[in-house]
């Protein structure tokens, strides 16, 4: 059994990463709010994972091990069915443009990931977005590239292709 900070690490990790399968649709309205009843579990307020005593360089570890092993990385506010800032909502609304499969991070939930990965990627702001372990930018420079047919060909790997045949 793997206790102390280690155990909380590879908690994170597993809660942390969410693959959403885009060929479903994603709905971006909010919900309705509603009172539940106090008397189940299920509607009790959920304690967030503290990271806080992890060192810099776990928390660096993690996010690589992220950007890595997934494809398409998102590093967001929120998650893709409920954005929690509009950037993160434009670069949502891109990828399931695109119809790709992501995963992501809701930095909300993690503050320490928040600034982890501005240290990751040198980079002040989010939405954080990472291809094929490449950083590639924030929602100014995923729109720009959406819009130019640049993202496309990245998301597909074409440009990749390319390269290989020259």
């Amino acid at each position: 059994r793997v206790t102390g900070s280690s155990a909380r690490l590879s908690t994170i990790r597993a809660l942390s990463i969410r693959q959403h399968n885009l060929e479903s649709p994603i709905s971006f309205h909010t919900p309705q709010q509603r009172s539940f009843s106090a008397s189940h579990d299920d509607f009790a307020p959920q304690k967030k994972h503290n990271l806080e005593n992890e060192d810099d360089s776990s928390i660096l570890k993690m996010i690589e091990s992220h950007v890595q092993s997934n494809k398409i990385m998102l590093y967001m506010k929120g998650n893709p069915s409920q954005p929690m800032c509009g950037f993160s909502a434009t670069v949502v609304q891109i990828l399931k443009n695109q119809g790709v499969d992501f995963a992501s991070v809701n930095v909300l939930d993690y503050p320490e990931v928040r600034e982890g990965v501005k240290k990751y990627s040198q980079w002040p702001t989010i939405p954080q977005l990472y291809v094929d372990g490449e950083f590639i930018g924030g929602c100014d420079i995923v729109r720009d590239m959406h819009e130019s047919g640049e993202l496309s060909s990245l998301l597909k790997g074409e440009e990749g292709d390319k390269e290989k045949n020259e």
